[in-house]
């Protein structure tokens, strides 16, 4: 009896531990990089999301949860400070579409391989797998798998004027002149939150003293912005729009803060006429 009695004890313990063990919060700070949970967004809501989205060339970082009871140094809270004793193997399967994913450590945490970056390419979607082999030895029946979607990262494909106004005033027209209706266009393409860096440039080296006028404009989550209210065209002449670079919510996510775009177009401001005095033929 008093056997039976010392096993339930130990097995009343273990389970304890593994309880403990599990408790884990929807994120952790690693690496001065708060990582969340599958499944949680960055409010901390649990929107059970089917998938992570990143951009196609991005880099994005990756950290499992170990068991602790097969950790017992472990410090979830401070994890790459700490002693791991599990190790862990990282794949990717099931890629649709040209989804690729390179797997490497971050930096000088190569010892923490429940830590990972993955460089993303193609687009399509492909899951991410984590499996946990023990100190011992063993390794654990389940992989850890988050489902990824590669999209492609955001792209200006137009650039459109409306009918360009006539420059105010008189030669050689020192004052602000007017603006103009200008489109860009950019698909979403499940991107969001686009934000672009353009300039303007003129022939006339009269205009802002021959510099270029820069902007950013946010697209938000369409895919046309109208910069009518702050491109404005001082002075006569052949002015060229181009988008310098974009990024998007998820690009940044993914490392992609200014993708080199390079679109643009030309149009050619024409100064208002000043007409000089009427001729006729005298009376003879």
């Amino acid at each position: 009896m008093k056997t039976i009695t010392k096993q339930i004890t130990v097995l009343a313990v273990f389970g304890l531990i593994s309880a403990s063990a599990y408790s884990q919060a929807n994120s952790y700070s690693v690496n001065s990089e708060t990582l969340y949970r599958h499944g949680y967004n960055s409010g901390g809501a649990n929107v059970q999301e089917n998938t992570d989205s990143v951009t196609t060339g991005g880099t994005t970082r990756y950290w499992v949860y170990p068991d602790l009871s097969l950790n017992p140094g472990y410090d979830v809270n401070n994890p790459l400070t700490t002693p791991l004793t599990s190790a862990f193997n990282w794949t990717t399967s099931g890629a649709t579409g040209t989804a690729t994913g390179t797997i490497a450590a971050v930096g000088a945490y190569g010892t923490y391989t429940n830590y990972k970056q993955v460089t993303w390419g193609g687009t399509g979607t492909i899951n991410l797998n984590a499996t946990e082999t023990s100190g011992a030895g063993c390794v654990g029946g389940t992989a850890v798998t988050t489902p990824i979607a590669v999209i492609a990262a955001p792209d200006v494909t137009a650039i459109a004027f409306s009918a360009l106004p006539c420059p105010t005033g008189t030669i050689p027209y020192t004052q602000a002149g007017p603006t103009a209706t200008l489109t860009i266009t950019c698909p979403v393409n499940g991107n969001k939150e686009v934000i672009v860096n353009w300039s303007l440039t003129c022939s006339n080296t009269s205009w802002h003293g021959g510099t270029a006028q820069t902007g950013t404009a946010n697209l938000g989550n369409s895919n046309t912005i109208d910069l009518s209210s702050v491109v404005n065209l001082s002075h006569p002449g052949t002015y060229t729009l181009t988008i310098v670079d974009i990024t998007d919510r998820i690009a940044t996510k993914s490392g992609l803060t200014a993708i080199a775009d390079g679109t643009s177009n030309t149009f050619i401001l024409l100064p208002t006429p000043v007409t000089g005095p009427m001729y006729h033929v005298p009376n003879q």
